[in-house]
C-alpha cells in the first residue's frame, strides 16, 4: 500500500447505504469473537479502524444499528435490504469500523496486524500475523495498535 491514500467510496453490499473513506485506517485487524460471527455471518470480521473526521457522505438510511453486548459499546450497523454489515461505530460514533469487504479497492487497505479473540476461532488461519486470546489480551492490543496508529497519524502533520 503506497502512503498516499485516495478516498474511496464504500458500501455494504447492495450499495444502499454508501459513505466516503477519506483517510488511512488507522489499524485493521481480524477479529473472531462470536459476535462478530454472528454479525457478519462469517468466521471472523475483517474490520477496519477510522476516526469519525475520516468518513464522510454518510447515507445510512437502510442501515439498522443493534448493540450485541455492554460493553464494549458497539453499534453494529446492518443493512435492512441485503442483512449484510454496513458500518460499526464506536467511542459514541467517534471511532468507525468498516468491514475490509466494504471497500472498492481493498488493495489500497493496509495488512491485517493481528487476531482478535482467536479462541473463539472456527478455523486455524495459516499466516505470521500474532493471535491474541481471550477478552483482556484482545482488548489490550486493539487499544495499543489503535494508539499507535493515532500517534503515527499525529506525527505526520
Amino acid at each position: 500500500m503506497s502512503s498516499e491514500f485516495i478516498p474511496q467510496q464504500a458500501s455494504c453490499s447492495c450499495y444502499s447505504n454508501t459513505y466516503t473513506i477519506n483517510n488511512k485506517p488507522i489499524g485493521r485487524f481480524i477479529c473472531h469473537c462470536t459476535i462478530c460471527q454472528e454479525f457478519t455471518g462469517q468466521a471472523y470480521n475483517d474490520v477496519t479502524i477510522l476516526l469519525k473526521s475520516d468518513v464522510s457522505e454518510l447515507k445510512l438510511i437502510n442501515t439498522k444499528f443493534r448493540r450485541w453486548k455492554l460493553p464494549p459499546n458497539i453499534s453494529r450497523g446492518l443493512c435492512t435490504r441485503c442483512n449484510k454489515p454496513s458500518i460499526e461505530m464506536a467511542v459514541g460514533g467517534n471511532l468507525i469500523l468498516v468491514p475490509t469487504a466494504n471497500y472498492l479497492d481493498g488493495a489500497a487497505l493496509p495488512e491485517p496486524t493481528m487476531h482478535l479473540f482467536y479462541n473463539r476461532r472456527v478455523e486455524d488461519m495459516d499466516d505470521n500475523l500474532p493471535k491474541y486470546n481471550g477478552f483482556v489480551q484482545s482488548q489490550t492490543m486493539m487499544v495499543k495498535a489503535l494508539t499507535q496508529g493515532m500517534y503515527k497519524r499525529v506525527n505526520k502533520r
